[in-house]
């Protein structure tokens, strides 16, 4: 059993040494994620405290495994620290500081043989599982900014799986189930994996959170947080797919803000980001949540309803422009109105691909805008002379 115990401390000691490089190699590559920092510097303690506690059970030095906890202590602290920033999250520690004292109380109690070996393992179980659960907790919460994912799932399992294996393997060798040399044995093959797969998932969940990110800003225009150009025609041709399976009806509706130059010219580019920000808003909550919306161009906002029958988007289409048309957008020290257009097309009726109906929405909004430019303009609303 010695000479197996001594191959899973060596085995122990090279995981972890790998394990604080990918940490290392985790923060020079994505050094400006926020948390990325604080997590390396808690993974490197971590894997610190699994180094020394394998190279304590060469020996059996009571003082260096009790160092070897206290960095395991501090490197979960700084794991936890991160995983709050990394979520956006404010890295607070409180009372979970208080672990530290704790340990080192449990250092002197073990010292001076107050408790007993079996004792002393539970207490070090006590101190490291809690604060394991907690850092599976925040990275389990619903309000994180992305998306439940493989990598998310892996970090969460494996801090719960440590937190669990502590508990379980201490609390077995109090009541004598479990011999005091077998618990080391555990312990051992825990840090092998702790120390491997924990670094591993961290790196998996910081490279999807990338991923995720680059696809958002391929489909989604940055500044309203509508879908751009491309992610809607990619949305556009799963919903076309589905009207056509099951022969269902399809709307797209094409709205253009009236004169939108004049608007960055006479008050500057900032109102008219603000016009468009004001005017996806309220587009999104007349709409709907069900409704595809992207701005596909400068002004240009595209609409997709699906199971709308005729009076419907007819319906829709009014509502949208006369609230659109009431807005007050106000940037600054100028206040000012939007008039808008928009245009109308059904799927079968004006084409069966999304280009199609596209164009079709176009030459029907070019049409309206010509007729329209010789009306009077509603009071307010931002014209100029054709």
């Amino acid at each position: 059993m010695l000479e197996s115990l001594n191959s899973l401390s060596v085995l122990a000691m090279i995981c972890s040494a790998l394990g604080a490089l990918m940490y290392l190699g985790l923060a020079r590559s994505q050094d400006s994620e926020r948390g990325i920092t604080t997590l390396a510097v808690g993974g490197v303690l971590h894997q610190s405290g699994w180094f020394v506690w394998a190279l304590a059970l060469f020996g059996s030095a009571d003082l260096l495994a009790w160092l070897a906890i206290l960095l395991l202590l501090l490197g979960q602290l700084g794991l936890l620290a991160g995983t709050r920033r990394s979520f956006a999250r404010p890295a607070v520690l409180g009372w979970w500081a208080a672990l530290i004292p704790l340990c080192l109380l449990a250092v002197i109690a073990s010292l001076v043989q107050a408790i007993s070996a079996a004792q002393a393992g539970l207490l070090q179980a006590l101190l490291l599982a809690p604060l394991a659960f907690q850092i599976g907790r925040e990275a389990f919460q619903p309000g994180n900014d992305e998306e439940w994912s493989l990598p998310r799932y892996l970090l969460v399992l494996t801090v719960f799986a440590l937190a669990g294996i502590l508990l379980c393997a201490s609390l077995c060798n109090v009541f004598g189930a479990i011999p005091h040399d077998r618990l080391a044995q555990i312990w051992a093959v825990l840090a092998c994996a702790i120390s491997v797969v924990l670094p591993y998932s961290y790196q998996l969940m910081i490279a999807h959170r990338l991923h995720t990110r680059l696809t958002k800003l391929v489909r989604y225009d940055a500044l309203t947080g509508l879908l751009n150009r491309r992610g809607m025609e990619e949305h556009a041709e799963r919903e076309l797919h589905r009207a056509r399976k099951h022969n269902s009806s399809l709307g797209l509706m094409l709205l253009d803000i009236d004169q939108f130059r004049v608007v960055n010219q006479r008050y500057g580019y900032g109102s008219g980001d603000a016009a468009l920000k004001k005017c996806a808003k309220k587009i999104r909550e007349i709409a709907g949540d069900e409704a595809l919306i992207g701005r596909i161009a400068g002004e240009e906002f595209c609409i997709i309803f699906c199971d709308k029958n005729s009076h419907e988007l007819r319906s829709l289409a009014v509502e949208i422009e006369m609230a659109l048309e009431a807005l007050t957008i106000e940037h600054g020290d100028f206040s000012f109105h939007l008039s808008v257009t928009l245009s109308l097309v059904k799927y079968g009726r004006h084409g069966n691909q999304f280009e199609a109906l596209l164009q079709r929405a176009e030459e029907k909004l070019q049409l309206r805008k010509g007729h329209l430019r010789g009306e009077a303009i509603p009071e307010g609303a931002i014209t100029v002379a054709p």
